[in-house]
């Protein structure tokens, strides 16, 4: 007598059963999980019916459901509810009712962030900053890269564009090339100044940002090479500066005019620095931080020490 073979899963378990026993109180469940589990797994039940085999539930009948009640929730509760439906119906597959979980790669939505969170995404704090200027896993090169690229709050393909020969070192400036081909001055510090002294060594001539590795035959008539080196791709830059920051060169420029339009500096005298056409570029690097409106309040409050 052949011994009779039980299915992989039964065709025949309903959506209310399994959510009852998924909800079970003899199951090891926080009552708080309990609640939240509940709350969206009554809804599935009642949305498709108690009756309707769970084999029978799609991952169309999944997004459907979230979009019919929750597409208009915030991206966490959104999630939350993806999570249960996920957990559920894993329980399902557990329990040999069903082969696939319905709920695999239904869309997790991205949380939306404040404009503190947006800000920190786009500033980098001042001690963040300075420990960038001072690291010292990082080479002289791009030390005074960073350190110039947030002095000038250039851009970083005009910056790695420069050749020694466009500095003018007395006076600490230099002449890019702007966007649309114009040659503009940009400015830095005593800091880049003293860096630049250091990285030189007495060149005058070549790619002021060299790579540390010698230039390929092919590239020997280059005009951008420098003894056996060439000049420091923006990829190459940009790949050091993620490893260091976990940011984009872009953020030394965005830093630098935001922490100078946070310092009160004339709004015409940042824009003039950044090269922005007109004083509503700059928009976007006038969103100060919670710490900077907290000083700003804390300078006009009638009963702070020292007035």
């Amino acid at each position: 007598m052949v011994a009779e073979v039980s299915p992989l899963y039964s065709s025949d378990e309903t959506l209310a059963t399994a959510v009852d026993l998924f909800l079970d109180p003899s199951r090891d469940l926080m009552a708080s999980t309990r609640r939240t589990y509940d709350k969206t797994l009554r809804v599935l039940a009642a949305d498709l019916g108690g009756d309707h085999r769970l084999a029978d539930v799609t991952r169309d009948d999944l997004e459907e459901l979230l979009r019919a009640r929750w597409d208009h929730t915030a991206p966490a509760t959104w999630n939350r509810h993806v999570a249960v439906l996920g957990s559920f119906f894993a329980y399902c597959v557990d329990r040999e009712w069903l082969i696939v979980s319905p709920a695999r790669k239904l869309e997790r939505r991205k949380p939306r962030k404040t404009p503190e969170q947006e800000r920190q995404d786009q500033v980098l704090t001042h001690s963040e900053r300075d420990r960038l200027f001072t690291l010292r896993s990082a080479s002289l090169r791009d030390r005074l890269l960073w350190r110039m690229l947030y002095d000038t709050a250039a851009r970083a393909d005009e910056i790695l564009s420069l050749d020694v020969e466009d500095l003018d070192r007395p006076i600490n400036q230099a002449v890019v090339k702007g966007k649309g081909g114009s040659a503009e001055r940009v400015h830095w510090t005593s800091e880049t100044a003293r860096l630049l002294t250091r990285y030189l060594a007495g060149r005058k001539s070549g790619p002021l940002f060299l790579t540390e590795r010698g230039a390929r035959p092919a590239h020997a008539a280059s005009s951008d090479r420098y003894g056996n080196q060439t000049r420091l791709s923006y990829r190459r830059a940009a790949a050091i500066f993620k490893q260091a920051s976990g940011s984009t060169l872009h953020k030394l420029r965005h830093s630098a005019l935001t922490h100078l339009v946070e310092a009160g500096e004339d709004i015409a005298l940042v824009r003039a620095k950044s090269r922005h056409t007109s004083l509503r570029s700059l928009e976007r690097y006038t969103n100060p931080s919670s710490g900077a409106i907290a000083a700003l309040t804390d300078r006009h409050d009638p009963n702070r020490r020292g007035r």
